[in-house]
């Protein structure tokens, strides 16, 4: 079973922003990282999938259709976190996670409880737990945000930009627990990254959108290859091949290509 995207558009403002995107298929169990450009349609793909923005199409969740579900059904089998994570909240942090969980499943008390105390503990922020959200850093909101997310356990996870806030310590550490996240838990992931040797190391797939459209997809090594990436990014670039390990993706110089905006 896995997530499969089928004819998608989505029009913004009476522009067309999405152009018949699909087949794109997701997989349990891996990370699905989405990248493009700025403006190629990234954000707006996740608030499609997720019901937050108007679109035709179809969306298909292990068999059954997204797109036919309302959206505090659709709510309960995926979970989305945008990528700003700004709030004035005075809730503590454990509070918040635990709010997430109750909305989720409102009689499950001490599950929830216990469900809360092993996120902070695995994500590490516990040292946080009794601290008020507007008493964080930004890095560390989008922390407690990331906890929100795998607490509910959902079966479909979808990330715009989760680890823009972070510095390079916790963004490889953030990669990693969603990695081990969704293995444990069977989870789709569908993340949007902008660091494309991040992508290339921790996704199994890639989903490359370029002008709305959907121009790669597949593992790293076929989508990133030094005639696409002069093409959608305009950049020339080296991909390099370890003896173990993903693709690295070296930038060498913007390309005097223009870059295709189809």
């Amino acid at each position: 079973m896995s997530l499969r995207i089928e004819s998608l558009r989505c029009r913004l403002g009476g522009r067309e922003v999405l152009h018949d995107i699909g087949p794109l298929d997701a997989r349990p169990g891996e990370l699905t990282a989405l990248i493009g450009p700025n403006g190629a349609g990234k954000s707006t793909l996740l608030r499609a999938i997720a019901g937050h923005q108007r679109a035709h199409g179809h969306f298909i969740l292990d068999g059954r259709a997204l797109d036919d579900e309302p959206l505090e059904t659709r709510a309960r089998r995926l979970y989305y976190l945008p990528q700003s994570t700004e709030t004035g909240s005075r809730l503590s942090v454990f509070e918040t996670v635990l709010l997430a969980v109750r909305t989720l499943a409102p009689g499950d008390g001490p599950s929830a409880l216990r469900r809360v105390r092993d996120t902070l503990a695995r994500l590490e922020l516990e040292p946080l737990a009794e601290r008020q959200l507007t008493a964080l850093s930004g890095g560390q909101r989008q922390r407690v945000a990331i906890a929100q997310a795998l607490a509910r356990e959902p079966r479909l996870l979808l990330l715009d930009e989760p680890t823009s806030a972070l510095d390079l310590h916790h963004q490889l550490q953030t990669l990693d627990w969603l990695g081990e996240h969704a293995r444990q838990h069977g989870t789709i992931v569908v993340l949007a990254v902008h660091d494309l040797t991040l992508a290339a190391r921790y996704a199994s797939r890639l989903w490359m959108l370029d002008a709305g459209r959907a121009v790669a997809q597949g593992p790293p090594g076929e989508v990133l290859t030094v005639e696409r990436l002069r093409e959608v990014y305009a950049i020339e670039a080296e991909v390099t091949w370890p003896a173990e390990g993903p693709p690295r993706v070296t930038p060498l110089a913007a390309s005097h290509r223009t870059p295709s905006r189809r």
